[in-house]
């Protein structure tokens, strides 16, 4: 789901072929599509929650994160969904139930050229999608439930920060845990090509998904006028930038040790391109779910240099 950069709270950039005006306040934010852009209904029980989502977006199941639908367009009388890269695209109608979503049912479309957003502060986020709560014509009232930040020590500021700097803090739960990281043994066998200890990479996709699944809707955008919009990533793994042209490395961290070095951008993991959030979420949870993955390959960018990065499992 499009979500506006108002820190510290998650976004997503427009639609691919989109741009949008954002106008930001304090708990809300305004956005306008130059062109009428099609989102479909969902309506969840119980409670009748009822969420949009576009071309692009991804539906996560809240209880098995090993199941998630891509859509792959929302026409006037269909939803169109893909489940994995290879996935034949399924087409539903209105009034059709999400296969997989028990609960979850397609109700219609709208064309929207406004999308206001309505935050609410939360301890826990219960809804990581945001809810429509108006619809006005073209234009619909979303509510965003985002995580209460925490507060640094102020004798303790983030790796890589002077306690003068400006603040991208996030929960600390939202940090990936740096000795089960470090413990990972991997070796450069090549150029380009490494070794990783298979039962270490498990503890540490258990790790991952604890982050990904916690911390996803409380990551600090920002918003540039060049770049779009942007997440700002600190981890014990790396520190960097997600936008969607890639993930670029300002602190490689233990990432170092797998060859990547600060500027790189990494562009795509086994096929599938890094452009949000939620494909680092999508890519994490394909890795995961996959036991006979035997090799993860990163594509990446050095300098305006295309390079492979290859890790054996074993």
């Amino acid at each position: 789901m499009t979500i506006p950069a108002v820190p510290p709270l998650a976004a997503e950039a427009p639609p691919r072929g989109q741009e949008a005006a954002v106008t930001l306040g304090e708990a809300s934010a305004e956005v306008r599509f130059p062109q009428p852009v099609r989102y479909a209904v969902v309506l969840r029980e119980p409670g009748k929650a009822r969420m949009v989502f576009t071309r692009g977006d991804v539906l996560f199941h809240s209880g098995d994160p090993s199941q998630a639908w891509t859509v792959e367009r929302v026409e006037a009388q269909a939803l169109i969904l893909r489940q994995g890269p290879r996935g034949r695209p399924l087409s539903l109608p209105p009034g059709s139930p999400i296969p997989g979503f028990p609960g979850h049912r397609f109700t219609g479309t709208v064309l929207l050229d406004q999308v206001h957003y309505r935050y609410k502060t939360v301890e826990r986020v219960t809804h990581p999608d945001p809810l429509l709560v108006a619809l006005e014509g073209s234009r619909a009232t979303l509510e965003v439930e985002v995580l209460r930040p925490s507060r640094p020590s102020p004798a303790l500021p983030p790796e890589g920060r002077s306690a003068s700097s400006p603040q991208s803090v996030p929960s600390p739960r939202a940090t990936l845990d740096g000795e089960v990281l470090g413990k990972v043994r991997v070796r450069e066998v090549a150029p380009g090509l490494y070794d990783v200890n298979a039962a270490d990479v498990q503890a540490a996709l258990e790790d991952t998904g604890r982050v990904l699944a916690e911390v996803w809707p409380a990551v600090q955008p920002t918003l540039s006028l060049q770049a779009g919009l942007q997440y700002r990533i600190t981890s014990a793994a790396s520190d960097g930038v997600l936008t969607a042209q890639g993930y670029t490395v300002t602190a490689p961290k233990l990432a170092e040790r797998f060859g990547i070095q600060a500027g790189d951008t990494i562009l795509r993991v086994n096929g599938q391109a890094v452009d949000g959030f939620a494909s680092l979420y999508g890519i994490y949870r394909k890795v995961q779910g996959d036991p006979a993955l035997r090799a993860v390959q990163v594509e990446l960018d050095r300098g305006g240099t295309r390079l492979t990065k290859t890790y054996r499992i074993r």
